[in-house]
């Protein structure tokens, strides 16, 4: 319980990445293009919430990058395919 303490803002400004997110889908409902803009920042800024959170605690390697990246393109790809569909 004590770790997750110490990363409480962490994860606060994380959900706070994600709620801007969704908040941009939906002020932006009727331009697809801006959609899709938004769907790629959110992965960009996830990438980079993740890259600096790691190194800020010192435990920053390739293969955690590359999870964070794995996921962030999973995520877009979700996304756009909802987007884009019909």
């Amino acid at each position: 319980m004590k770790s997750f303490k110490k990363h409480i803002p962490h994860y606060i400004s994380l959900f706070a990445i994600f709620f801007a997110g969704v908040l941009g889908f939906y002020l932006f409902s009727y331009d697809k293009s801006f959609q899709i803009g938004v769907a790629i920042a959110l992965a960009g800024s996830y990438v980079s919430w993740g890259i600096i959170h790691h190194v800020i605690h010192k435990d920053i390697y390739l293969s955690v990058i590359l999870e964070y990246v794995a996921v962030a393109i999973l995520g877009l790809v979700m996304i756009l395919s909802l987007i884009l569909r019909g």
